[in-house]
């Protein structure tokens, strides 16, 4: 055989090899092969076979350089700033932990005007003829690009799965949190309320609650997770289960209701949250108000002659530790037309355009001038009251608030 018809046949067989490198690849990436098999598929087809034994591989995640693959390469190479750019078809000297190394020449991968990856390529091995980098460059730019940009399109498609996951996530617990706070309330002739619940995102960590206990009593409820989001939504919601079953049976001893309590909260969130809890019952008959304040944000109390009260009593927060150290229960008898606010931190400490907070001060003012309003109207006025004094300050929390007129 003639060395040009073996010349021909070796060219041939190169050319099925790269088709058949292409096909192999492809059809790897329709398998869903994982991304270390392909890198290792792409390093073994141009170094074992081709020849192109020092490689690095850059690709863009998240807005930075990260190295996806390195072969023919002695020792660590440093991060590539965010920033750097290589120029296509450049050689480039990087300064590994080994010294020097070189690199013949420059690919990047581009989609839509926007560089994906940049493929480095070079010999360890002095030798005579053309280099493997410039014989098979165009073949080079290929695979990578049939690589690169299945691994970004497959990135994307994973982000907007788990997006759509998220999406449906936050629409299950905005359900389920509608279905835990109450938006209406049973007429009683003891007892006006209003309510109202913001969360700072699709869902929140705020809870209030309002419910009937045996001896012709009444539960106050109010709560707070610490954090936002789906995670203090479903810890609340699975609190709030919790409390109204421990509350329905252990009423008569609040200080055992909230010791309990404190277990569940610790084992559900297992010390990495904590919640804030106001709890109270309320006795028609001797007009007693028998309260727990677990770490929240004090109620306020205003009395018929403008008299106000914060109820403090109580111990730490639920899930702050395995055993609540005291608790301090609070007693205050009602007078008629006694109004209570129990709120969240949302309300009081919401900032203006010059960083200072609402307060407490300034719920107490309003709240003793319209003392004498339905507590609907004394709701309205506050929150109308604390938006405006955000101006374009954005809100930061969520915002819960619950009033309640005792006849």
């Amino acid at each position: 055989m003639s060395p040009k018809v073996e010349r021909l046949e070796r060219k041939v067989e190169l050319q099925d090899y790269k088709l058949g490198a292409l096909l192999e690849v492809t059809r790897a990436i329709n398998a869903r092969a994982s991304e270390e098999d392909l890198l290792e598929h792409f390093r073994h087809t141009l170094a074992e076979y081709l020849g192109i034994d020092r490689l690095v591989l850059y690709t863009s995640i998240s807005g930075e350089w990260r190295c996806m693959l390195t072969t023919g390469v002695e020792g660590a190479l440093p991060p590539v700033a965010a920033s750097t750019t290589f120029e296509e078809g450049q050689r480039v000297t990087l300064n590994s932990t080994a010294g020097e190394e070189v690199f013949d020449v420059v690919v990047p991968v581009k989609q839509d005007q926007e560089v994906l990856a940049y493929v480095l390529a070079g010999d360890t091995k002095e030798g005579v003829g053309v280099s493997p980098v410039v014989k098979h460059l165009n073949f080079i730019t290929t695979l990578t690009n049939v690589l690169v940009v299945a691994l970004h399109n497959r990135r994307l498609s994973e982000a907007a799965i788990r997006q759509e996951a998220t999406r449906r996530e936050l629409e299950l617990a905005a359900e389920m949190q509608a279905l835990l706070v109450p938006t209406e309330w049973p007429e009683d002739p003891d007892v006006e309320v209003s309510a109202y619940y913001r969360p700072h995102r699709e869902v929140g960590g705020d809870y209030y609650d309002l419910f009937p206990v045996e001896g012709d009593r009444l539960m106050f409820c109010m709560a707070d997770v610490s954090g936002k989001g789906v995670s203090a939504a479903f810890l609340m919601s699975n609190f709030q289960a919790n409390l109204r079953a421990i509350l329905q049976t252990e009423s008569e001893d609040l200080e055992r209701s909230i010791r309990m309590l404190n277990e569940r909260v610790m084992s559900n969130a297992r010390g990495e949250k904590y919640i804030t809890l106001f709890v109270a019952r309320y006795d028609r008959k001797t007009r007693q108000l028998m309260y727990i304040n677990c770490g929240h944000n004090p109620p306020l109390l205003m009395g018929p002659d403008g008299t106000a009260q914060q109820l403090v009593n109580g111990s730490v927060g639920l899930g702050m530790f395995s055993e609540i150290p005291s608790v301090d229960l609070g007693e205050v008898t009602i007078a008629r037309d006694s109004v209570l606010v129990c709120y969240t931190d949302g309300l009081v400490e919401q900032e203006n355009e010059e960083g200072v907070p609402f307060g407490m001060q300034r719920m107490e003012r309003l709240v003793r001038e319209r003392r004498g309003m339905e507590v609907g109207q004394i709701q309205s006025a506050l929150l109308e009251a604390v938006e405006d004094f955000r101006g374009a300050e954005p809100t930061f929390d969520d915002t819960a608030l619950m009033l309640a007129r005792f006849r």
